[in-house]
């Protein structure tokens, strides 16, 4: 479980968050039944580095002020354009609870013919906090148009309860799309005139 250091702050607004953010802190706020609505600080930094090596949905272990708090990410403000986090909002659960949350659907691999299309991005799951699952892999190597992924398809590790139903279809493997005639007379246009630079170089 990865850690993280935060801060205690007084909820503030306008300037004086901006200069938070300008000292390389992200504010945000922690909250629970035992914790109320806390208003906190971490290090932009050190929430970048730990969200590299753990997934949004797994639980994070953060010391405030010397307090130890199993939290989860409930939720993530980017900067639109630069991407950059601007405040993180953390939620206080216990470990031995088990909890709702969603888990990524990803794919590997490549059909054999056709495009593999995910139909559902993620997948609804009721566990202990510490028996999430990071992501769903399915491996569509080899596969044909035509041919589906079910909920029932995928590897549920122990103690994790789906909650879709097993028929539900998760990934499509779809016919490639015909090119239209406007992007075809396009594709001859581009090579009519490549191929009359080429001879004008000669």
């Amino acid at each position: 479980m990865e850690q993280l250091q935060a801060q205690s702050r007084e909820k503030k607004t306008g300037n004086a968050v901006k200069v938070l953010r300008n000292e390389g802190w992200v504010p945000g706020i922690m909250y629970g039944s035992e914790v109320g609505n806390k208003p906190i600080q971490v290090k932009g930094r050190e929430l970048d580095a730990a969200l590299r090596h753990q997934a949004t949905n797994k639980p994070f272990r953060l010391s405030v002020d010397g307090d130890t708090h199993d939290v989860m990410v409930y939720e993530l403000q980017r900067h639109p354009l630069q991407g950059n986090i601007l405040h993180a909002d953390f939620k206080k659960i216990n470990m031995n609870e088990k909890i709702h949350t969603s888990v990524p659907v990803l794919m590997t691999g490549d059909p054999e013919l056709g495009v593999a299309t995910l139909i559902r991005h993620s997948v609804e799951v009721t566990c202990l906090p510490g028996n999430i699952p990071e992501s769903f892999l399915v491996d569509v190597d080899g596969f044909n148009i035509g041919d589906v992924v079910l909920v029932a398809d995928l590897t549920v590790p122990p103690g994790v309860e789906l909650g879709l139903d097993s028929t539900e279809v998760l990934i499509s493997v779809l016919p490639v799309k015909a090119k239209s005639e406007e992007s075809i007379d396009a594709e001859q246009e581009a090579e009519a005139v490549a191929e009359k630079a080429g001879t004008a170089n000669e």
